[in-house]
């Protein structure tokens, strides 16, 4: 079993420091527009609007704060480019891409502007293609696309409509109050991260609750981290393929669940994603497109925690107690 894979088997199982958890507003599966073809999801702080596609890959829109993004999943490996370009009848742009892991999911690093999201708007036929060669052609004219494009925007500024309520992302120190009677965490001095100190040898976990009912969690083991996301409410998205975004980097990972409301990283963070996830100011958390996590770092002491979260695991005394038994 891989390292991250026990320590999701080990936490899964722990309480989530969340207190009472209340009813999460998005509903359990994407809300579909009139014409049947474009489906919302209700996330924390963000929303996205998803249609399949003939041969069943699926095409999604992702929006926060009204800015508007978007990735496409496979069934099967799709075509990698150097230059990957999205088209409609009249319009056209290069942008760079993201690939998955397993080449089976594709992400656009940037936001649509005014002018993209206009040609959208009015396409009958999009494609995407990769150094010229096809990955996906999908037909927009009569499922309804324009509605979804402005009920996505509208769901990710918070108003409300056919999808729901719309939602505003939390910054990790804006959630509820964990429980500090539960295996006794101690919080940093920003009072929005707790580390607990686990029996197990070398294993420390950071947590800090990013809205009503989930929590994200830095998982460390001998000086290594990783992360995971506990749900005190409804079953987590699964997926192939997990995605963590910061402003300034972006890296994937393999999901490892511990049941349904639990999820971490297979494997643990390399020197660059420490590297920027210590300068991160916001992070985003997705498995196959479908949001984890998305939460404002800044006033947290995030880039601190890391390091204190580390030293906890190679038995390290600090400011959260004499640290992890140490591991032989």
């Amino acid at each position: 079993m891989r390292l991250f894979q026990r320590l999701a088997a080990i936490f899964a199982v722990a309480t989530v420091l969340l207190g009472p958890a209340a009813a999460f507003a998005a509903p359990e599966d994407a809300v579909l527009n009139k014409e049947g073809y474009w489906g919302i999801d209700v996330d924390n702080g963000a929303c996205a609007a998803s249609m399949t596609l003939q041969g069943g890959a699926i095409f999604l829109l992702r929006a926060k704060d009204g800015q508007v993004t978007f990735a496409l999943f496979g069934r099967a490996p799709l075509a990698k480019g150097k230059v990957v370009r999205l088209e409609t009848e009249a319009y056209g742009f290069d942008f760079r891409a993201t690939y998955g892991e397993d080449a089976t999911s594709l992400y656009y690093n940037g936001e649509l502007d005014a002018q993209a999201l206009a040609a959208l708007r009015l396409a009958r036929q999009v494609r995407i293609l990769a150094d010229g060669r096809q990955v996906a052609a999908m037909t927009f004219e009569g499922t309804g696309f324009s509605g979804a494009l402005d009920g996505v925007v509208a769901c990710s500024k918070g108003e409300k409509g056919w999808w729901g309520p719309g939602v505003a992302a939390k910054r990790v120190s804006d959630g509820p109050a964990a429980n500090k009677a539960a295996d006794a965490p101690v919080f940093n001095k920003e009072g929005s991260w707790a580390i607990t100190v686990s029996k197990e040898p070398g294993i420390c976990v950071a947590q800090a609750a990013v809205s009503d009912d989930r929590e994200l969690q830095i998982l460390a083991a001998s000086g290594r981290m990783g992360l995971a996301v506990a749900s005190a409410g409804k079953n987590l998205p699964r997926g192939r393929q997990g995605l963590v975004q910061t402003d300034g980097y972006a890296f994937d990972f393999k999901p490892a669940y511990g049941g349904g409301k639990y999820v971490a990283s297979d494997q643990p963070f390399d020197n660059e994603a420490l590297a920027a996830l210590a300068k991160a100011k916001w992070i985003h958390v997705s498995v196959d497109g479908r949001e984890l996590v998305d939460a404002s770092l800044e006033e947290s002491g995030f880039a601190e925690l890391l390091e204190s979260v580390a030293a906890c695991s190679r038995s390290e005394k600090g400011w959260w107690g004499a640290g992890a038994p140490a591991a032989p």
